[in-house]
């Protein structure tokens, strides 16, 4: 087969249709690199252009057999192939990006479900552990860290010393932290 009978437009579709190689070869060489150009052109993307062009051109061979091409709209059909093979591209990364949008928001919505439940669980253990605290123990801890007051405060309230609320301070938090340390 010579390669100049290629030339003739409707020789080298007709040899398309019946699966020659040599034709495609033809083909690809006629049109790859213009196509990669106007891909990239569109896409912006010159490494994504060339993977468009190839399925583009897969494209063409894989429906060789049912190629309708009018004399002089060979050009034609080989670049709207390839520009809907960018679209359906560019669809398929849309989709996927929104699938993955929604994913991250899904996960961000169960972390913070889970973080509010286990936030939960162990605010009941802290609550728990409070009132297993002596009981002036526990009087001391709930005024100054429910109730916001100071030392001095509690120590007026309570008539004990300053030293007594800072003892009792410290045995609380000693307790909880070692009853804790493993909850959390």
């Amino acid at each position: 087969m010579d390669r100049n009978s290629f030339k003739h437009e409707p020789y080298l579709v007709e040899q398309l249709k019946k699966g020659h190689k040599e034709a495609y070869g033809h083909l690809f060489l006629l049109y790859h690199k213009e196509l990669c150009n106007y891909l990239t052109a569109i896409s912006g993307d010159s490494k994504a252009s060339e993977e468009i062009a190839q399925q583009a051109f897969i494209k063409i061979w894989e429906n060789r057999s049912k190629l309708q091409v009018g004399k002089g709209k060979l050009k034609r059909y080989v670049f709207k192939i390839a520009y809907n093979v960018f679209i359906d591209t560019q669809r398929r990364k849309k989709k996927e990006l929104q699938l993955l949008e929604s994913l991250r928001q899904q996960a961000y919505l169960e972390i913070a479900e889970v973080d509010s439940s286990l936030f939960e669980e162990r605010l009941k253990r802290v609550e728990k552990e409070i009132d297993n605290l002596p009981e002036q123990c526990k009087r001391v801890f709930i005024l100054s860290k429910k109730e916001g007051l100071k030392y001095k405060e509690i120590s007026e309230q309570l008539h004990i010393s300053i030293k007594t609320v800072e003892v009792h301070m410290a045995r609380a938090m000693k307790r909880l932290r070692a009853q804790l340390t493993s909850f959390l």
